[in-house]
């Protein structure tokens, strides 16, 4: 070698070891941002080099590689070089596809026995938009949050004056196609009558619900003429295929008359013609159920339902969906936008316009609940809306041995053939009685269901104590009379009671 080139040498070889990428001692996982990742987001995963000193380590290369293939998953960038500082490198994961995925992303630093790895937990991707299959609107929580079955409540008087402010908490879920709920959802509400929430509009949680609340207020429900249930119902470009009456009201047993008709063979598989009669207050009144059945709906963005045949995450032209007209309030149950009925213009267009015939993968999406309004009925309303089944209203009175009972039935509804809101676990009926018995309730609870009327039912029981001395029978038999007390509850949330006494029905104990 020549004088003179062995100290640029050394010099080289110092500045070759210096800019190289030195192993660190270890290598670690850092942090995952966003924690619960959805479909298509964009994920980034933090690795950390840490130099023998327990420092953090500039300059280290490190490379990234899936643990394990996963179909639409996508990592980038494969390699980086840790920060000065911090010791930091960064990665990026998606997942593309609207199908749950999950990863596991490697990061190694180095090579062969030298070469240090560090594993991210799983990465799991779910959640994409909102899917109108998914979207739920239901009124009450009687099982839990956002379960539903508060499908009544009582707001009218005996005169057919309103209850305002008549209040209970109805809950939209947003969920994805996968099931999964959708956070941060921004969900918008109307209403055929009363009143939602201070600004009808709520953002869904951590689960995916909205909840919001709605009470008795102007305006009042649509009255409209009886229908007839079918099980038919128009579905068209124009028609949505509702039911002109939800089933929790048992359209499929309908009569024109239901307390008289009573008893009679059922044919839930036969149009039935909507329960009506004359208003005995008002003139020129036709009472029926409808009259009284609010339309409610909640909307949000995101995309229509379809069958994913192919599990591939996206809609594809051979694959069947359920098309949607713009939203709207049907407040006469048709099925379809009347003059006069609200609604929302998604294509801006100045008017409403029914299905478009095309899969739309982002659109206002929407759902509708339905609730009763009830009423008390006034003493005139009650030779058609109660009746006594058992024991008969011209059967001979009934006899009661010492220390035994009978039960007693009738059927009763509120003035617009609708059972009564009974929203409480102790409505039903009970008390009103005179003479050696005691009376109690068979049937105490909350309704699940709103037919025509409530069936009620209670037991008249000798009033002496099992376990006492059998007393002689009474000669003469001691008559016993009862008038039962029916309380009901309008509404989960601070309901009034409303007071419906029963028909009369009176006996001896022997």
């Amino acid at each position: 070698m020549r004088p003179g080139l062995a100290p640029w040498v050394a010099i080289a070889s110092l500045l070759f070891v210096a800019c190289s990428s030195a192993v660190p001692a270890t290598l670690e996982f850092v942090d995952q941002s966003p924690a619960q990742p959805r479909l298509g987001e964009i994920t980034t995963l933090r690795f950390r080099a840490v130099d023998s000193r327990g420092q953090p380590q500039a300059g280290t290369q490190v490379s990234f590689t899936l643990e394990s293939p996963v179909p639409g998953v996508e990592l980038t960038p494969t390699e980086g070089v840790t920060n000065t500082g911090d010791g930091i490198v960064s990665v990026q994961i998606v997942a593309r596809g609207g199908r749950v995925a999950s990863a596991v992303v490697i990061a190694t630093a180095g090579t062969g026995a030298e070469m240090k790895r560090a594993v991210s937990p799983v990465v799991s991707f779910a959640g994409t938009n909102a899917n109108a299959r998914q979207f739920t609107f239901q009124c009450g929580s009687f099982s839990g949050d956002g379960s539903g079955l508060h499908h009544a409540i009582g707001a009218w008087d005996e005169t057919r004056n309103l209850i305002a402010g008549v209040k209970v908490n109805c809950i939209a879920h947003v969920g994805d196609r996968n099931g999964d709920g959708v956070v941060g959802a921004q969900v918008s509400f109307l209403t055929e009558a009363g009143t939602i929430g201070p600004t009808a509009v709520s953002v869904t949680d951590v689960v995916g619900n909205a909840q919001v609340l709605y009470k008795t207020s102007l305006p009042l429900p649509l009255d409209v003429p009886p229908g007839t249930f079918t099980w038919t119902p128009l579905k068209d470009a124009t028609h949505t295929g509702e039911y002109l009456a939800p089933l929790w009201m048992h359209p499929f047993l309908w009569d024109e008359n239901p307390i008289a008709a009573y008893g009679n063979p059922a044919q839930p598989q036969q149009d039935r013609p909507e329960p009506r009669r004359p208003d005995p207050i008002r003139p020129g009144v036709t009472l029926n159920p409808r009259d009284n059945l609010v339309s409610l709906i909640a909307i949000t963005s995101g995309e229509e339902e379809f069958i994913d045949l192919n599990n591939n995450g996206v809609w594809d032209s051979n694959e069947v969906f359920e098309d949607l007209t713009e939203p709207f309030v049907d407040s006469n149950d048709n099925g379809t936008w009347d003059e006069g009925e609200r609604y929302v213009d998604t294509n801006g267009d100045g008017r409403w316009t029914g299905k478009n015939g095309e899969y739309d993968a982002s659109t206002l999406i929407w759902v509708q609940e339905r609730i009763l309004w009830t009423g008390m009925p006034h003493k005139l309303d009650q030779s058609q809306t109660q009746r006594q089944l058992d024991p008969p209203p011209n059967a001979p009175p009934p006899n009661i041995d010492h220390f035994s009972s009978i039960a007693i039935s009738f059927i009763v509804s509120d003035p617009w053939f609708n059972r009564m809101a009974q929203n409480s676990g102790s409505d039903g009926c009970s008390g009103g009685e005179a003479g050696p018995i005691k009376l109690s309730s068979a049937n105490q609870g909350i309704a699940l269901t709103y037919p025509s009327f409530n069936f009620e039912t209670y037991r008249v029981e000798d009033a002496h104590e099992q376990g006492e001395t059998t007393p002689p029978p009474f000669v003469p038999p001691v008559p016993w009379v009862v008038r039962p007390i029916c309380k009901y509850t309008a509404a989960q949330l601070e309901g009034h009671e409303a007071v419906v006494a029963g028909p009369e029905v009176s006996g001896t104990v022997e």
